[in-house]
């Protein structure tokens, strides 16, 4: 897992991924989360400068937003979000204990693979019987996922998937990168999970906790 210092590094920019920029991502994440957060108690890992604790969660009733780097959260707190709290901590050690749902949206894949088995063990062991959000590209390249590598990690966790859907194409080779912006024209992204999965790049998966 990277360190809080490697994280302020990145951070040393403000949203050093062009977080803010990805309107797309958000229509499709806002389409496919809305009614699952709705006046839920939600507690997002890897909240970055609260971004997605703006755009997405607050339909919320409540979010409990964490993050590593100091620098990055001392920017999310001065959104100033009415239903948000802010708070600097690594997700391994935060407690998972009484919120309705756990987000964790394109963070999970800087765990190492033996991170990412004790993060799910940990929800299974805290979040019992409540919902994971969870998102990450399934690339299948070391550093990621591939889609059955982590339909038998549920399954050998307990976890029932409940539906996942299609977040991003990848943009290799270039007819994907057509695609990927054909998609972008008023209500393509309704399009995103008629795709067959050798295009897609990121995958949001809604889980419930055994």
């Amino acid at each position: 897992m990277r360190t809080a210092d490697d994280f302020n590094r990145y951070y040393a920019t403000p949203d050093p991924w062009g977080i803010s920029r990805a309107m797309f991502r958000d229509r499709v994440l806002r389409r496919h989360l809305t009614r699952s957060i709705r006046n839920k108690s939600v507690l997002e890992l890897g909240c970055g400068e609260g971004h997605l604790t703006q755009a997405i969660f607050h339909k919320a009733r409540s979010v409990t937003a964490v993050e590593i780097s100091d620098v990055a959260i001392a920017r999310a707190k001065s959104l100033n979000l009415r239903n948000a709290r802010f708070e600097t901590a690594d997700l391994l050690e935060t407690s998972f204990r009484g919120y309705d749902v756990i987000a964790v949206i394109e963070c999970i894949y800087y765990l190492s693979r033996q991170e990412q088995e004790a993060f799910l063990e940990k929800v299974a062991r805290e979040h019992a019987g409540k919902m994971l959000l969870l998102s990450g590209p399934i690339i299948d390249y070391p550093r990621y996922f591939s889609h059955r590598r982590l339909m038998l990690q549920f399954k050998a966790l307990g976890f029932t998937v409940i539906k996942f859907h299609n977040l991003s194409v990848y943009w290799h080779p270039f007819s994907s990168r057509i695609v990927a912006n054909l998609l972008k024209l008023p209500r393509g992204y309704w399009l995103l999970d008629w795709l067959p999965e050798p295009m897609i790049y990121q995958r949001l998966y809604a889980l419930r906790a055994p």
